[in-house]
């Protein structure tokens, strides 16, 4: 809170350092009521792959149908290569500009309400350790209907 003259923004100084990412790719499987999250260092084709590599680990036994929107690190030699290795994995793209089709995005909107609207913090590893917290604590029933499945 405080004054500033009529017409300019009033500065206020914190100790937070806006020039950090958090870089997170996640996934959900509605039906099993599960989700999961990857930091990567950045958000690109790597950070996908490392995903990938998490979702295969995780899903045992499963075939798992995984609706991307299509963002370029989606695609490209190296995602085509991890797929025809890592059979049970099938990728399909949504249509452009349809992110309502994707109830990965229904998560990420709960993360951000819940784990970090409103609180300031002290460093990215606060972040990254809230939004661990509050995702672990998700009951299968919430993560459906966060989905839209009951």
């Amino acid at each position: 809170m405080g004054w500033a003259k009529s017409g300019r923004r009033l500065k206020v100084p914190t100790a937070s350092d806006h020039h950090k990412r958090l870089n997170l790719f996640g996934w959900v499987a509605p039906l099993l009521g599960r989700a999961g999250l990857t930091r990567t260092p950045s958000g690109n084709r790597e950070g996908f792959l490392a995903c990938l590599q998490s979702l295969y680990r995780r899903l045992r036994g499963y075939t798992i149908w995984m609706y991307v929107d299509g963002a370029g690190w989606h695609k490209g030699e190296e995602i085509e290569m991890f797929l025809q290795t890592h059979t049970r994995i099938r990728l399909n793209y949504l249509p452009r500009y349809q992110p309502g089709l994707n109830p990965q995005e229904r998560i990420w909107r709960r993360v951000r309400y819940e784990a970090t609207t409103n609180r300031w913090f002290q460093s990215i590893e606060d972040i990254w350790s809230t939004v661990q917290d509050t995702t672990y604590s998700w009951t299968p029933r919430k993560i459906k209907q966060l989905c839209q499945l009951r």
